[in-house]
């Protein structure tokens, strides 16, 4: 049996401005607030006009799962900020 290794990922998401880091950010917030699974716990945290996002998860695939997600919903959110 192949043993899972604990992985993880950050990433810098820059902005053109810091108050389209806040939004995106405060839309982001709640994913990370939901019950934690007990595969990957992410932290998103700003400072001015960039946005950071640290992922640690049990495994690669939980891994992927998640950057897949937190970077999906932060291209919507951005988007959206454009309509």
């Amino acid at each position: 049996m192949v043993e899972a290794i604990e992985t993880n990922a950050s990433i810098e998401l820059p902005f053109s401005s810091p108050e389209e880091a806040e939004v995106i950010h405060d839309s982001l917030k709640p994913e990370e607030l939901l019950p934690k699974t007990t595969r990957t716990k992410v932290d998103i945290t700003r400072r001015k006009n960039i946005l950071y996002l640290k992922i640690n998860a049990k495994d690669t695939a939980a891994l992927r799962a998640a950057v897949n997600s937190f970077l999906r919903w932060a291209v919507v959110a951005r988007d959206m900020t454009k309509v």
